[in-house]
């Protein structure tokens, strides 16, 4: 599974409450875990590992602590680890702008890169659902919706239920999306999500579904489980990336070791 493709769409899922006329959580941190079962050139693999989230209006940011291979022996885990080397590694998405940042703290390296659209079909739907009536050209606004949503194929939102998720009262949905950029191959998602009711809808858990083009390309399933979630404000300088790092051309440059 790409990396860039998990860390967006499971920022895509954190954006997405507003889509239900949901306030947004002013700021939080986090702590839980991610398994990914991946299918990596027609090979299934299992990694998973601790994290840690921040969130401050339109900014996430995940922190990948540790890695490993359930269910594998120590020695194979301690190689999982050197992939991300000490101080884990980080992921900032900003809804606002679509940017994603990722660094190494261990590498003492970044890779950024902008959405070349203003914003991701979440934002856009949300802004145009929740725009005063009588404010702005209509017209317009349907235009903008469109444009954001031109590589979609399709796309559905379900309500599944309700229960008690991660020790929260959860809403359930199940959400479906295929899209294909110019000269892309098609993107299948499907996710499910627990929005906590006690914390203004905001996902504790969420799991993520991409299926791969072809046999050998990358796919597989992601599950997010925030399990010790607490309001609170993180500075400023928690989502942005740390001086003195040098920028390289790809997320795989980030998590690369060097010599």
């Amino acid at each position: 599974m790409k990396a860039r493709a998990l860390a967006v769409s499971t920022a895509l899922c954190f954006a997405s409450a507003p889509l239900l006329g949901a306030a947004s959580i002013p700021g939080l941190r986090a702590s839980g875990t991610l398994v990914v079962r991946a299918n990596v050139q027609g090979a299934p693999v299992n990694v998973g590992g601790n994290v840690a989230l921040y969130h401050k209006g339109s900014l996430y940011r995940l922190d990948l602590l540790s890695l490993g291979f359930p269910g594998t022996s120590g020695d194979l885990s301690a190689l999982a680890a050197t992939l991300i080397g000490p101080g884990g590694v980080s992921a900032l998405y900003d809804g606002a702008t679509g940017a994603l940042t990722a660094w190494s703290n261990g590498n003492r390296t970044y890779y950024t890169e902008t959405s070349a659209r203003p914003a991701a079909p979440a934002q856009a739907i949300a802004a145009a659902a929740n725009a005063p009536s009588g404010a702005g050209d209509p017209l317009a606004a349907l235009a903008g919706l469109a444009s954001a949503l031109r590589d979609v194929q399709n796309a559905t939102i379900q309500l599944v239920g309700h229960s008690a998720v991660n020790g929260h009262p959860a809403t359930n949905l199940d959400l479906q999306m295929k899209r294909q950029r110019p000269g892309k191959p098609l993107e299948n998602y499907h996710a499910q999500l627990a929005l906590a009711d006690d914390l203004s809808e905001f996902p504790v858990q969420i799991t993520i579904q991409i299926v791969p083009a072809t046999t050998n390309a990358f796919g597989g399933v992601a599950k997010l489980d925030l399990t010790n979630i607490q309001a609170d404000n993180p500075d400023d300088g928690m989502f942005v990336v740390p001086q003195g790092y040098t920028r390289v051309d790809s997320i795989a440059g980030v998590l690369r070791r060097g010599g």
